[in-house]
């Protein structure tokens, strides 16, 4: 449960999300993304309400501002590479593309992300860290404002985990999306994110830099840095 958050997302820059399991992280990403509803406060999204929405159109229109790269990748494992990464150009409801544009944009973003020669592989044919990236190919491909990161090194091994963040800073970078990275992996989410806030029982701990987060003399901050098992955060 979520209790008082407020954070305020810069433009064209990434923020991690941090904290122990179990503390809100992934409830606040389902909130922004408008999977779930929030009991109260506002969701402000390039200055319009998700959360005030009217109906379900003004959110899904609010929603394709956004794109999602899922903690598993969640492709569909009946589908090629290439069709899961055109997947949403060709299932938006205002589909500007036709369907040879929808295939040039979607391999050359397969390209982007080093899957080049991959397009008629199916999921399971491939590794978990080729699947995340046509996780992040699928976010990028409809060139939202906002990209959102669940946990996007979860499964893989160290090698492969900083191939992910590396693609990320270069897709950032290149691209200039706002980001938001949901992790609870430190000190490798620090490559990739300008600003860190950290949640512990639904509350915003801190809310600031790299340099400010590691300075923060809070205990619960300290121990969640330190790895520690004694301190507030009991283990679960």
């Amino acid at each position: 449960m979520l209790d008082g958050v407020n954070l305020d997302i810069a433009d064209g820059r990434t923020t991690a999300i941090v904290g122990p399991s179990g503390t809100g992280k992934s409830v606040l990403l389902k909130i922004i993304t408008g999977l779930l509803p929030a009991d109260s406060g506002e969701v402000l999204v390039d200055h319009e309400s998700m959360t005030g929405a009217e109906n379900d159109r003004e959110r899904r229109r609010i929603c394709r501002k956004m794109g999602v790269l899922f903690q598993s990748a969640a492709l569909f494992d009946s589908m090629n590479l290439l069709d899961n990464t055109a997947f949403p150009l060709r299932h938006s409801a205002e589909r500007r593309l036709d369907e040879a544009e929808i295939i040039e944009k979607s391999v050359a973003m397969l390209h982007e992300v080093g899957l080049a020669g991959y397009e008629l592989a199916l999921p399971g044919e491939v590794s978990i860290g080729m699947r995340k990236r046509v996780g992040i190919a699928r976010a990028l491909v409809t060139e939202p404002e906002v990209i959102l990161f669940d946990e996007p090194n979860t499964g893989l091994d160290p090698e492969m985990g900083q191939d992910i963040y590396d693609l990320i800073k270069e897709t950032q970078e290149k691209i200039g999306f706002t980001g938001i990275v949901v992790s609870h992996e430190l000190p490798e989410v620090f490559q990739v994110c300008d600003r860190v806030a950290m949640l512990w029982r639904g509350r915003v701990q801190i809310d600031g830099t790299v340099e400010e987060f590691l300075a923060c003399d809070k205990p619960v901050v300290r121990q969640f840095i330190a790895g520690d098992v004694e301190g507030p955060i009991a283990l679960q």
